[in-house]
């Protein structure tokens, strides 16, 4: 018998599916969130990748994470960006990898975390019934992504002079991209902020909010950081991989409403999260969970 064969941890053997949301935006500048942008362009969105390129490196560095080849790994979206989960299942299946881990790349754990994944493993099994899937967790409020958020705040108060001088409570602002509130998508939202304000330490009061659609609103957030905790500051952090519509017409357009309304608090926003080597190996650590889980 072949130990390594029989091994269920055999790397080799498996398919790695990393599914993203999928975004309208493409690789012209007139698409990215900098063409809305009238004046005072962050430096950051300068130098933003497209949302396919962006997945890709991700992908490709998951790749070199997992210690994988090549064909073992297909990048998939929800939407906009093909293929979609079933070709990308189909597509590993044809090159002999009949058991494929699904990985989410997605910033949360919500509907599209979970009710679209369970359908999505459905839809699949029904047509690939060769293809063994394995569902791992999504990112979600780990401590690791609330590093990261910490770790965005500190980059920007040490390259802000007013904030270093700055007394009182500083406020930070989570925003994630907006998604209908019905199936408890912002439950793990504000675990995510409690673990960003627990990092923080004394001094700083955190908030979450969504984008759009629905609560926590960016106003209802900005009021209770203003009114209710007392901040002198409100730093937003986008929960979001890259610069784009989402970042300048929602949250940066909500936030000069929020600045108008409070024009005594100081206002500062982040660069978004990206996809660097934090964020894709939790991805990774997920895979790996599912490799030491499942047996053959």
């Amino acid at each position: 018998m072949n130990d390594n064969k029989d091994n269920k941890n055999e790397k080799d053997s498996w398919g790695v599916i990393l599914l993203g949301h999928g975004s309208q935006r493409g690789t012209s500048k007139a698409e990215c969130s900098c063409a809305w942008l009238q004046k005072d362009t962050p430096a950051w969105c300068q130098d933003c990748p497209s949302t396919p390129v962006g997945l890709r490196k991700a992908a490709d560095r998951l790749q070199d994470m997992l210690g994988i080849d090549q064909s073992q790994m297909v990048l998939s979206c929800l939407e906009f960006i093909e293929p979609f989960p079933p070709e990308a299942a189909k597509i590993l299946d044809e090159r002999g990898f009949h058991r494929v881990v699904v990985a989410p790349f997605l910033l949360g754990n919500g509907k599209h975390a979970t009710l679209e994944m369970s359908e999505i493993i459905e839809e699949v099994q029904e047509q690939l019934p060769s293809v063994q899937l394995h569902l791992a967790a999504g990112l979600g409020a780990d401590p690791n992504i609330a590093e990261l958020v910490v770790q965005r705040v500190r980059e920007l108060e040490e390259s802000e002079t007013a904030t270093k001088t700055e007394t009182g409570t500083k406020g930070i602002l989570v925003v994630k991209a907006g998604t209908k509130t019905e199936y408890d998508d912002c439950i793990w939202l504000e675990e995510l902020g409690q673990l960003v304000e627990a990092k923080l330490g004394e001094n700083y009061a955190v908030a979450v909010a969504q984008s759009h659609y629905g609560d926590p609103t960016m106003d209802v957030a900005a009021a209770k950081l203003a009114e209710t905790r007392g901040v002198s500051s409100i730093m937003c952090v986008p929960y979001l991989f890259f610069p784009g519509i989402i970042l300048q017409r929602n949250v940066i357009g909500s936030l000069e409403l929020i600045k108008d309304r409070y024009p005594n608090i100081t206002m500062a926003i982040t660069p978004p999260l990206g996809v660097g080597d934090k964020i894709v190996g939790i991805t990774a650590d997920r895979v790996r969970q599912v490799w030491n889980q499942v047996t053959i």
